[in-house]
């Protein structure tokens, strides 16, 4: 019997590793003679870089230092993947631009920027690299790309004529887009984006309504970032701003589009393909996978919605454990065989999320989820 896992970090949590783990010693303990392959996995936000060095470990490793998502905390050391037979760079903009960076207290998408991630882009392509992937979850920014854009030669200008500084309070601020500082290396690259998300830029349902809040946002800073980022999209070609993933990573779906002409990708689908999934699973009899949060997003780019589609495609059994099942959402229309929220009894959040009790609790509910299973195919 073949059980393939293929669960996605819980956030705040437990790595997908570390799960993984957990998982495979539960199934174990309940049928000794199970093959268990464990498939590291993400939809392009924090932990795409490892799933992705797990599973093709002919990739090396560049490592270089940028500046923080806020410029007055002390510059970060990326690392980033060269896949030097395919002059491709595969990066994840968390690494350097992630919320996890920010500290509580300092986190304020009107402030932040992406510049560390177009610092990181920029040295990939500086070492010879022409094709770029970027995955975009996990941002602590709402610039609508400027800061990638900055550190890649554009310069933003107000109707002075003056240098805007790229981050989010100062979008509205926007009158002129200078591309004369771009290198015809950058003109050369071609960037290949991974989002989750499918938001338009702006609107009630673009970047700053929908993320700006869980990056430190209040209801007014909101409406100031929607109205800059709307304000951003007055300079981009036209559509680019509805475009589905155009509001991922607070904008930088969009601004990557318009002016790098990017193409987006959903995140989970780009690293299956990547890992070789289909083929790892093809003799599968069962796949575990899983995610922090199990709600109405989970089919729509997340990670356990992608496994679940390819394991739909080669006709094998797809169960899913979560931390947090939104019974609200429109759950039980997925095709799951499935759901099973690890939470065994009333607690609070932070117990529910430490780590030894978030292991503890996927053992045990793997166990039971493997006597059920062998109990139909005894």
């Amino acid at each position: 019997m073949k059980i393939v896992i293929a669960i996605d970090k819980f956030k705040d949590s437990a790595s997908s590793v570390q799960i993984a783990q957990a998982a495979t010693s539960a199934i174990l303990q309940v049928c000794p003679q199970a093959t268990v392959v464990t498939v590291p996995v993400a939809d392009g936000g924090e932990g795409t870089v490892n799933a992705i060095a797990a599973a093709l470990p002919h990739l090396r490793k560049i490592g270089c230092e940028v500046s923080a998502p806020l410029l007055e905390l002390e510059p970060v050391n990326v690392e980033y993947l060269a896949d030097d037979q395919n002059s491709t760079a595969i990066m994840e903009l968390s690494a350097a631009s992630g919320l996890w960076l920010v500290p509580q207290h300092l986190r304020n998408p009107m402030r932040t920027s992406t510049l560390g991630t177009g610092q990181m882009i920029l040295d990939a392509i500086y070492r010879g690299f022409r094709h770029i992937v970027l995955g975009i979850g996990g941002s602590a920014t709402n610039d609508g790309a400027t800061g990638i854009l900055a550190a890649l030669g554009y310069e933003f200008l107000d109707s002075d004529q003056c240098h805007v500084f790229p981050c989010g309070e100062n979008l509205a601020r926007i009158a002129t887009v200078d591309d004369s500082g771009v290198s015809q290396e950058v003109k050369d690259t071609r960037f290949t984006i991974i989002c989750d998300v499918d938001n338009p830029l702006y609107g009630e349902n673009g970047a700053a309504h929908i993320y700006g809040p869980q990056k430190g946002a209040s209801p007014s800073e909101v409406e100031q970032l929607d109205h800059g980022l709307k304000n951003l999209a007055s300079l981009m070609p036209d559509g680019v701003a509805t475009t589905p993933g155009a509001g991922a990573a607070g904008g930088v779906g969009g601004g990557l589009m318009a002016f790098l002409n990017a193409t987006l990708t959903p995140g989970i689908d780009a690293v299956l393909n990547a890992l070789q999934f289909d083929q790892t699973i093809s003799d599968a009899d069962l796949i575990i996978t899983g995610e922090g949060r199990i709600d109405g997003q989970t089919a729509m780019g997340k990670t356990a919605g992608g496994v679940l589609r390819a394991g739909k495609k080669n006709g094998i059994p797809v169960v899913a454990i979560c931390g947090a099942l939104d019974t609200q959402s429109q759950v039980d229309d997925m095709a799951f065989d499935g759901i099973f929220s690890i939470v065994q009894q009333p607690c609070t959040l932070n117990e529910a999320m430490d780590t030894n009790r978030c292991l503890r609790n996927v053992e045990v509910t793997v166990k039971q989820i493997m006597k059920l299973f062998l109990s139909h195919h005894i």
